[in-house]
């Protein structure tokens, strides 16, 4: 079942909407530019100044860079939209190499990636202490991040105030949430109002309803989530007094 689940997604991972100039999934574009979408790439954490936000991506399988061409960049470019100066944007790189094959891990992606996206998290709670987390993954990117989530250690996982995840493949596996963490605090996106739904959702080969979030209106939504836990948490840290 899980070799079939990777010979289908290898012969859809094409389909998922590239902007123009993307070089095509699995092809690295260092830097370049999703058409209006944003850049494919994004180390504002590991090589910029202290933000009051970061936002953490795990891009889907043989997307390019370490956002990806699709909802990596959609999202970086709605939230720093909304929290200019404010917010920052991350993705999992070095040992996340999205490597189709490793849907097919009982994790659902490997451990170098996991422990990868976890640095991310571990990073800024060192680096910069003040600073909230919000996170987004995709496809394998939203297993990873599974993953990394639950294990995050207790003083980490409390900066991480939010978290949005598309075609979800631990979806079944995991009951439906991110274990050990708040239900309230994701939201999971399995395009149920398409026809068809994601299929990846119910722990199923994925379909063409795995592809269709560039498109059909849930980049949008996340975005507003995220933006509104956002704005709660800085709203309760600007109280705090001193």
């Amino acid at each position: 079942m899980r070799l079939f689940r990777i010979a289908a997604l290898a012969a859809g991972v094409s389909a998922i909407p590239q902007s123009k100039g993307s070089g095509g999934a699995g092809k690295v574009d260092p830097g370049g530019t999703r058409g209006n979408r944003g850049p494919n790439l994004e180390n504002d954490l590991m090589t910029g100044t202290c933000r009051d936000v970061f936002f953490i991506m795990a891009r889907a399988s043989s997307e390019a860079g370490n956002m990806g061409g699709s909802m990596g960049p959609i999202l970086c470019k709605g939230l720093r939209a909304a929290f200019p100066e404010k917010l920052g944007c991350q993705g999992v790189g070095g040992g996340y190499t999205a490597a189709l094959k490793d849907n097919g891990l009982a994790k659902g992606t490997t451990g170098v990636a996991i422990a990868e996206a976890q640095k991310m998290f571990t990073t800024v709670s060192t680096k910069c202490p003040n600073a909230i987390i919000i996170f987004g993954g995709y496809s394998q990117g939203a297993a990873v991040m599974h993953n990394a989530v639950t294990a995050l250690t207790p003083d980490v996982k409390k900066k991480a105030i939010a978290g949005v995840l598309f075609g979800d493949t631990r979806f079944v596996a995991d009951g439906g949430k991110i274990k050990d963490y708040p239900s309230e605090q994701t939201m999971i996106f399995c395009a149920k109002e398409n026809n068809p739904p994601d299929a990846t959702c119910q722990g199923k080969p994925p379909n063409v309803g795995h592809f269709v979030y560039t498109t059909n209106g849930d980049g949008p939504k996340a975005i507003a989530f995220l933006t509104e836990k956002v704005e709660t948490a800085l709203a309760g840290k600007s109280a705090v007094p001193g």
